[in-house]
């Protein structure tokens, strides 16, 4: 008849006295919160990028220790200026903005803007890149390239068609 009125019997564990010994449980909880918490808030997980076809050059030149910044645009003229997804419009305050930052340091010597453009951007995008750049104050602007191997030609595929 005890089973009909009390079927799962919670008298008995009401007096049950605390298992012995060390539980786990509780801190793989707490570890898989922090974990999951972690990896949301990480930038890693979803940074904003592009990959981009350099050029090739056999000119290459060590740099100097300036400030320098990284800009990237791929072949639709997407804008990544630090490793962060740039509109076109505030492209030119951002770079304002690292100037500024960099403070009395970089109005002395100068900084570098290092644009990493994708080998089909028009010349017109680039030069204009490179127009703004010394605009806002940077004193160099580099470009970046792929070292080319030995023997290739500097145009690479598209090397033009011998003069008859």
């Amino acid at each position: 008849m005890a089973g009909l009125t009390q079927p799962l019997e919670f008298r008995k564990h009401l007096l049950c006295r605390p298992r012995r010994g060390f539980d786990i449980v509780p801190f793989l909880d707490a570890f898989l919160i922090v974990l999951f918490v972690s990896l949301n808030t990480s930038a890693f997980i979803m940074a904003p990028g592009t990959a981009v076809q350099l050029p090739f050059s056999r000119a290459m030149e060590p740099s100097r220790d300036l400030p320098t910044a990284v800009l990237t645009v791929d072949r639709n003229e997407l804008y990544f200026f630090e490793g962060r997804k740039l509109a076109a419009v505030a492209l030119e305050d951002r770079l304002r903005d690292f100037i500024e930052d960099d403070g009395e340091m970089t109005r002395s010597s100068g900084a570098v803007l290092l644009i990493k453009a994708d080998a089909t951007i028009t010349s017109d995008v680039l030069f204009g890149l490179m127009d703004t750049a010394r605009q806002v104050g940077f004193s160099e602007v580099h470009l970046a390239a792929e070292p080319a191997s030995r023997g290739s030609s500097p145009w690479g595929d598209r090397s033009p068609e011998p003069n008859p």
